[in-house]
Parts: C-alpha cells; sequence; structure tokens
C-alpha cells in the first residue's frame, strides 16, 4: 500500500514540476474578452519564407505584372481588337499564367513548400489590432489571425485553435470573442465542428461567406453569362458607386445613357460570343491548374453548385482525389450544416451576431436576374436564409411575412427582404448599401457596440442599430422607405454633374 501511495505521490509532483508550462498566466480581470479577428480572403501569400525577405505571390509585385503587360497587349490588339478569338483565348491565360501560376497549390490541395501567408506568432507587442478603427482609441485586445486562404477551411481551423489557446494564455482569459469577417467564416463554422464552442463568449459574423457565393459557383461551374447584362450591369454600378458625388453620378449616368442606346449590350453580347468560344481553353489553360487546386476557393461555391462544379472543373481526372476528398469532407460536414453547428454553438452560450449587406447588385456574370447582395457575395447566402426580391424589385405588394411565430417585423423597409426566414432572425442585421470589405466609422461603432454588448444583442436591443439599416458615405442610419426616382433625365444628371466636377476643380 506505501508502494502505490508512493508512485501516486510522485506522480502529482512530477505534475505539479510541469504544470506551469500548461497553465494560463494569472487570471485577468479586467472584464475586457479579447477579440481574436478573423479576416477574409486575400492575405499576403508569400514563396521563399526561409529568407529574410520572401517574396510576394500574392498580390503579385509590380514585375510579375508588368511581365504579362506583352501578353495582354496581344490578347486585346491581337486577338479582341481585331475578331481572333484563338488568339485571344491563348494570350489571356499566357497573362494569368505569368501573374499568379506561383499561386497554385499542389494536386492534393496542400501548399507547395516554403509558400505560405504571414506567421502568427503573438507577443504583448504584436497581432494587436486597434479595434475596427483607428479613431475608436481602443488598441489594446484584439489579434488578428493570418492564415493561408488557398488551404482548406479545415486546416487553417486547426491553426486558428492554436492561435486562440496562444491568446487566452497570453492574455490570462478563459474565454474569446471571436469576430470573422467574409471567407473567415468559413474558418470559424470547420472551428465549430472540429472543437465546439466552449471558451468561445460570442461569434460576430460580417459578410460572411459560410454558405459560398452564386458568383464563385458560375465560375466553377463554366456557366458566364454577360449576354443582355447591360440593365444588370448599370444596377451594379449604381449599387457599388452611388449617387454620392458628382463623379459618381457622372460615371453611373454616362453607363447608363449609353445603355439606354443599347451599346452596353453590344458589347457584353460581343464579349459573351468569345467566351462562348475560348472559356474551355482559358479553364483548362489556366484557371483549373491555378484557382481550381484551391480548397479555400471550393468553399465559396455553394453547396447546389458544388457537383456540377467538381464535373466541370475536373471530370473523372484521378490527379484531384485528394484535393476533392478535402472539398468533399467541407461540404458534407460543415457548409450543409452550418445552421446546426451555428445552433448548437448558441445552446452552448455562445452569443451570435450576423451582419449582411443588400441593395447592391452581386456581379451580374450568372444566368437569371442578379440578387441582393454586398457587390460580392448574395444576402441570402450571408443571411443563413433571407428571402429577397431581385435586385431591381419588391417582394410584391401583397406579401406576407413568412415566420410571425416571434411576432416581429422582419420587412425591411423597401419591401425587398424578409428575414423571418432566416435561420437567426432576431440576431441579423442588414446594412442597406454597404460594401463587402467597407468599414466606415459608424459601421465600426455598430461591430464594437455587437462585441461589447452585455450578453445576447438582438434587432431590438438598440433603437440605433434596428434589423435593417442603411449605409451613405460612411455613415449608418435605420433604413426608410426609399425616396422618389429622380425624374431628371441621364443627360440633365450628366451635365449638372459635370459643371459640379468643374467648380470643385477650381476650390
Amino acid at each position: 500500500m506505501k508502494k502505490i501511495f508512493s508512485i501516486i505521490l510522485a506522480g502529482i509532483l512530477m505534475f505539479s514540476f510541469y504544470a506551469p508550462s500548461y497553465a494560463n498566466f494569472d487570471k485577468c480581470n479586467c472584464e475586457m474578452t479579447p477579440v481574436v479577428y478573423v479576416p477574409g480572403f486575400g492575405d499576403t501569400i508569400y514563396k521563399d519564407l526561409d529568407k529574410e525577405e520572401p517574396v510576394k505571390l500574392f498580390p503579385p509585385e509590380t514585375d510579375a505584372i508588368l511581365d504579362a503587360v506583352p501578353d495582354l497587349l496581344v490578347a486585346v490588339l491581337g486577338g479582341l481588337m481585331v475578331g481572333n478569338d484563338d488568339v485571344f483565348g491563348t494570350y489571356a491565360s499566357k497573362a494569368v499564367n505569368s501573374m499568379l501560376s506561383g499561386m497554385a497549390c499542389n494536386s492534393d490541395g496542400t501548399a507547395p513548400e516554403n509558400t505560405g501567408a504571414d506567421s502568427n506568432e503573438i507577443s504583448d507587442d504584436t497581432h494587436k489590432l486597434p479595434a475596427f478603427t483607428p479613431e475608436s482609441g481602443m488598441d489594446e485586445g484584439y489579434y488578428k489571425f493570418h492564415y493561408d486562404w488557398r488551404l482548406s477551411p479545415v486546416y487553417n481551423a486547426e491553426l486558428l485553435d492554436e492561435y486562440i489557446k496562444e491568446v487566452k494564455n497570453l492574455t490570462g482569459h478563459d474565454e474569446i470573442v471571436l469576430v470573422c469577417h467574409s471567407q473567415g467564416n468559413t474558418i470559424m463554422t470547420s472551428y465549430l465542428h472540429l472543437y465546439g464552442s466552449n471558451g468561445i463568449e460570442k461569434l460576430v459574423c460580417l459578410s460572411p461567406a459560410f454558405q459560398g457565393l452564386s458568383l464563385v459557383g458560375s465560375l466553377f461551374k463554366k456557366e458566364i453569362s454577360i449576354s443582355n447584362k447591360g440593365d444588370a450591369l448599370e444596377e451594379y454600378l449604381k449599387g457599388i458607386m452611388g449617387f454620392e458625388d458628382a463623379q459618381s453620378q457622372l460615371i453611373v449616368s454616362v453607363v447608363s445613357l449609353i445603355n439606354s442606346y443599347g451599346i452596353v449590350d453590344f458589347a457584353l453580347n460581343y464579349l459573351q460570343g468569345i467566351l462562348d468560344t475560348q472559356l474551355d481553353k482559358v479553364f483548362d489553360e489556366c484557371l483549373i491548374n491555378v484557382f481550381g487546386t484551391m480548397p479555400g476557393l471550393w468553399s465559396f461555391v455553394p453547396a447546389e453548385d458544388y457537383e456540377d462544379a467538381k464535373t466541370a472543373m475536373f471530370g473523372n481526372n484521378e490527379e484531384y482525389a485528394e484535393l476533392i476528398e478535402k472539398t468533399d469532407y467541407y461540404y458534407e460536414n460543415i457548409q450543409k450544416e452550418t445552421v446546426n453547428l451555428l445552433k448548437k454553438a448558441k445552446k452552448n452560450g455562445t452569443d451570435i451576431v450576423i451582419a449582411a449587406g443588400y441593395n447592391i447588385s452581386t456581379i451580374p456574370v450568372s444566368f437569371g436576374e442578379a440578387s441582393h447582395g454586398d457587390y460580392l457575395i448574395d444576402t441570402k447566402y450571408m443571411s443563413l436564409g433571407a428571402t429577397c426580391s431581385s435586385i431591381t424589385g419588391t417582394l410584391g405588394e401583397n406579401y406576407k411575412q413568412s415566420n410571425t411565430a416571434c411576432r416581429h417585423n422582419h420587412i425591411s423597409p423597401e419591401n425587398t427582404i424578409d428575414a423571418s426566414t432566416c435561420a437567426f432572425p432576431e440576431y441579423t442585421w442588414f446594412v442597406s448599401g454597404n460594401g463587402h470589405s467597407d468599414f466606415g466609422d459608424d459601421y465600426c461603432e455598430f461591430i464594437e457596440w455587437a462585441i461589447r454588448y452585455n450578453g445576447q444583442p438582438t434587432v431590438r436591443s438598440n433603437t440605433d442599430y434596428p434589423q435593417f439599416m442603411a449605409e451613405s458615405q460612411g455613415n449608418i442610419a435605420p433604413a426608410e422607405k426609399p425616396a422618389p426616382a429622380d425624374t431628371r433625365s441621364d443627360e440633365e444628371i450628366i451635365v449638372t454633374a459635370a459643371i459640379e466636377l468643374i467648380k470643385g476643380s477650381f476650390k
């Protein structure tokens, strides 16, 4: 018995000796939960990571862009301008390969050796963020997670888990707030699948891509349609530029004027003819080998497009079997389960905030009418199920809210969005006119409020931040019914805008 007791005691002493290596620093009582920010697509990707000065792969260095210029000139002047589709397809492919071929992943969806994103090593003085705007005055408690957006969200979720543990250890907090923008939300939902939500106080999902983009679905299915999209292109420009200044008015009105004469449709139909003959060549010679090898981009394909996209991109090519295995896992276990993963997190005590844009057209390259979005992601995907009208229409004069169980109104003032069909109608906000990456001061203040709200905020918690808001020149306010349409002709708007620009140049 004494021998057994001695062994147990020795084990306890050994654990006590090593315990400090695993224990957190002293617990922090500042009541300011640290925030881990997972950004969207676009982190810088490097090669030669073992060197003091790694080379940028993305965004491409100036030299790489200049190297592609001759091929681009041949594509435009020797192909597009003279109507030689083959020349255009060949040299456009060469230009893309020249700039981006180094970005390609291996055929199994892993990163080529010695390439990747910034390091995630942290200390008291690194990786901290000034909240979401320098004017906020907050300079502590925000940590930015870097990741290689080319790779599987599941792989990046494993790295995120290590990063969160480091932040907790550094700050002495048991919980963090996880704020994710765009693609960052695919990593967040992968994290929930792998690790659950213990230790996550709140999830703040900004313009989330966790159910894909119709744009990428169309591209990966090779179903690109720009024919007769003059009106859709005009709406898209209005959405991303608006009429907030004379220059924007001038550009949009000029496009509107030439569109009224059918010139835009003529140009788009001409380009569609080239696409119809050269699309397979461009895909086969560069897009599949570069973008098709990136499981991170595959997470942008909506579930309803996924099987068709695999067939279009890979067919029966066994070379990509391991890559497809990775993307299949993501679709079956994470994208299709997004709502269930979030509901499970909510049941476990994690608060949820979702912010989506609307009233800006998505890029008009898909079949059918363009939908509400933030110029990149569709509102219906960001919001996990909002019922949306077409971008140029409404839900209808006699439309009734689909879900009335909560006894709250969830229809936008413009009668274009029914939020009652969202997975979380009480925790989902919509900002009209807010672009995908627009982080104006007012929008940042809204995010700060949501992050620091004590408990679960709802769309009725703050009258300054109702369910439907509108952005204008960086300011947001409760959305209102649309103002009467501008009855001036395009010519009148162009003249007025031109005069204003001339006046402005003399100030």
